[in-house]
């Protein structure tokens, strides 16, 4: 558990604030839409409902994150965010090809829910046309992939953000900012299992104290990779769900916890460890949680 000597941002999207010294703010939980398949509105409903009212019971904020893989799927997604979604509320949407980037930014600015958008994500990969489109449609805050793949140490980590590794022509939180977007989320990149994956979350209070800005990451998407687990099937669920823990632990603001049908078993674990955390902070730091936290809403 730590108090970190660097001041820390906090980020504010449409009322859930993200960062801080540990023990202040809930963490803050991704919940992951429509990985698979044809997206399933009405399951998705259901389960955004199940994940807005545990946030609600135990405090820690929720944000879905919306996975766009194939162009047909943009608007049917963005339509069902302006419609069925509540009206306040942020969200982030997931994508890997740049061109479907560009054409969902575009959507997003005409729909007018850029103010909510939470871009998942800038990295190494980022091409001058993303470049461009962030320019013209520029969302309230990003999620910054810290991957460097010469060095996938934490120190590796920060140089890529300092000054891009020779990865990119400068770091990548100076190309963010130079594009507009002044609330920065740091996620530590999370790789497969044997692939220094551990370092994901050591990077956590390196970033922190480093540069003070909201760190987190994917770590269960370590444990989708664990192809050992399919062993023990009646336990997999639930090292997914607890792997997130960890985040937390190590000073963590978010955690991107994979599918969001996993909401019932991450919500409560997270919700303890963040009430485990704010005790032990405010014994020995003398720092007071938020009337959101968990601590504050149970007890």
């Amino acid at each position: 558990m730590f108090s970190f000597t660097k001041e820390q941002n906090i980020y504010e999207i449409s009322g859930i604030k993200i960062g801080g010294q540990p023990g202040i703010y809930p963490t803050v939980l991704f919940g992951g839409l429509f990985f698979k398949g044809e997206p399933n509105f009405i399951s998705a409903e259901k389960h955004l409902k199940r994940m807005l009212n545990l946030s609600k019971k135990l405090g820690n904020p929720s944000i879905p994150d919306f996975f766009i893989r194939k162009e047909q799927y943009i608007e049917k997604i963005l339509n069902f965010i302006e419609k069925k979604f509540p009206k306040n509320h942020p969200f982030s949407i997931d994508i890997i090809e740049p061109d479907l980037k560009i054409k969902s930014l575009e959507l997003l600015d005409k729909k007018n829910l850029l103010s909510r958008t939470i871009y998942n994500s800038i990295h190494v990969g980022i091409t001058n046309e993303e470049r461009d489109a962030l320019r013209l449609h520029t969302p309230n805050m990003a999620i910054i992939v810290a991957f460097n793949p010469k060095d996938k140490s934490p120190d590796g980590r920060i140089e890529v953000l300092q000054n891009g590794a020779n990865l990119t022509d400068t770091g990548l939180l100076n190309i963010t900012k130079k594009l507009g977007i002044k609330k920065i989320l740091v996620d530590t990149a999370a790789m497969a299992p044997g692939d220094y994956s551990g370092a994901a979350i050591a990077a956590v209070p390196v970033i922190k104290e480093e540069l003070g800005l909201p760190t987190g990451c994917a770590i269960h998407n370590v444990v989708e990779k664990s192809k050992w687990l399919d062993d023990f099937k009646s336990v997999r669920k639930q090292v997914d769900a607890s792997s997130n823990v960890s985040i937390p632990m190590f000073g963590g603001d978010f955690a991107i916890f994979g599918p969001i049908h996993n909401s019932d078993i991450v919500f409560p674990m997270i919700a303890w460890q963040d009430i485990l955390i704010s005790e032990y902070v405010e014994n020995y730091f003398g720092i007071i949680p938020d009337d959101s936290h968990p601590r504050r809403k149970l007890f």
